[in-house]
């Protein structure tokens, strides 16, 4: 538990020494498609660009030693099940990866992958990639765009909130939003298993185990 709370308190620093603000102007245009479709998945393949044009997208900023993290890719795995075939994508975007002591040679990031199995491109980011998204200094940070590119939310897991990542009815009524269908009404369920980390029951254990 000790090491929870240090990773809390890791997460609740402005990473840049700065006030946590962020661009709210930022859009899904050609130059960030362009950068995105640039960078090398962990699985050594590039982002097709095809995919990223003219379609609704999630972009979610992540560490493996950010806890709500966890929660948050989860919720993205539920998303693709939902909505894949209705033309979302989704790129999850590692980040500050080394802000935080690595005592596993490297292996933490594998780790945090395996567990979560991600059905979605996951890049690594550069200074520039948080700098064209509105200068991202904490994660996690999430966007979801429309098919024009604007942005239908911007989560920023603000200094002190108790609230710590998106929630996923409020993801989903985004990604409603952006795909055009509109936030009113009931929302479909969603598969979710007891052992999910989205269950706030197993936040913590999984937590700690992808470590």
């Amino acid at each position: 538990m000790k090491k929870l709370g240090l990773l809390a308190a890791i997460i609740g620093l402005t990473l840049s020494g700065a006030p946590a603000g962020a661009d709210q102007s930022v859009s899904f245009d050609a130059e960030r498609i362009a950068h995105l479709s640039g960078l090398t998945q962990i699985d050594g393949r590039k982002v097709d660009p095809a995919r990223l044009r003219g379609r609704p997208v999630v972009v979610s900023f992540f560490a493996s030693w950010c806890p709500p993290c966890n929660a948050e890719f989860e919720h993205m795995k539920l998303l693709h099940l939902a909505h894949a075939a209705d033309g979302l994508e989704i790129i999850a975007i590692n980040l500050f990866e080394d802000f935080a002591v690595d005592k596993t040679n490297g292996k933490r990031l594998d780790r945090f992958l395996g567990r979560h199995t991600p059905v979605f491109p996951v890049v690594a980011g550069s200074a520039e990639t948080a700098k064209l998204f509105g200068n991202v200094k904490r994660i996690p940070t999430v966007f979801v765009f429309d098919r024009q590119g604007r942005s239908r939310m911007h989560f920023i897991h603000a200094e002190g909130a108790k609230k710590t990542n998106p929630g996923l009815s409020e993801l989903r009524r985004a990604v409603r939003d952006a795909l055009g269908f509109g936030a009113a009404g009931l929302l479909q369920s969603l598969p979710e298993t007891t052992g999910s980390v989205s269950n706030p029951a197993h936040f913590l254990y999984l937590a700690e185990s992808t470590r």
